[in-house]
């Protein structure tokens, strides 16, 4: 059974006043909760399980997320003490979840589509390697500026840098993985408290990570206001 691990735990704090009184993942675009699309993006793709790391206003998301069940997909959870600081506790919180075997690994602030997580899912990586969900297609400059790069070696789909910042760079990093169970390897050589692109690229400096391209599927990471205004957008069917 695959399996997904959901970091939730953040406090949203760059939504301001709409996450005073709840949670991110619960925020809404277009009538739906932000969590809601990878919910049934995860349940379409055929996982069987997600592991949700919940940190702040845990509780009200635990309802919020029971409130809204999809079929065939199950839902856990794992609590993040220390939401406060970084993503690379919420991954560790989640880790005796995850067994030895592969899973996925997505954002709860990021609006996954059912066929990022298939092409995913059908490739075939060599062992030891773990695969990230990279779009390659033209984005506005504003939100290239916030997104996570990736740079690829000359040639192939092996990434040789992951980011923000990074110039020039190939494509952009959708907030979705398949991590091979060698990631906590790069886990334990990084700082505990640390953002997780800080061990992607301990994955990529070790030769471990590859791209799998996935441009023209719908995604759209939230992290401020004006991104849920054009999310808000994208739902509705504009440009995005």
């Amino acid at each position: 059974m695959m399996r997904a691990v959901i970091l939730a735990a953040g406090d949203g704090g760059r939504l301001g006043e709409q996450t005073q009184d709840v949670p991110k993942p619960l925020i809404q675009a277009g009538g739906r909760p932000l969590i809601d699309y990878t919910l049934e993006a995860l349940a379409k793709a055929g996982v069987g399980e997600g592991v949700v790391v919940v940190g702040y206003r845990a509780e009200q998301l635990k309802a919020g997320i029971d409130a809204t069940p999809h079929a065939d997909l199950r839902i856990r959870f794992v609590a993040n003490e220390r939401f406060h600081a970084g993503a690379s506790l919420s991954l560790r919180a989640a880790r005796a979840a995850c067994g030895e075997e592969p899973f996925l690994l997505l954002m709860a602030d990021h609006m996954l589509s059912a066929p990022i997580l298939r092409r995913l899912l059908a490739a075939r990586p060599a062992m030891g390697v773990s695969l990230v969900a990279t779009d390659a297609s033209a984005w506005p400059d504003a939100y290239n500026t916030e997104a996570t790069r990736v740079v690829f070696e000359p040639g192939t789909m092996n990434v040789a840098s992951i980011g923000k910042g990074l110039a020039p760079w190939d494509a952009l990093d959708t907030g979705a993985f398949l991590l091979d169970p060698s990631v906590w390897e790069a886990v334990d050589s990084a700082p505990e408290d640390c953002e997780l692109s800080v061990i992607f690229q301990e994955l990529a400096r070790r030769g471990q990570l590859e791209g799998v391209d996935v441009s023209g599927a719908s995604w759209y990471d939230v992290d401020t206001v004006e991104d849920l205004e054009a999310a808000q957008r994208v739902v509705a069917g504009g440009d995005r």
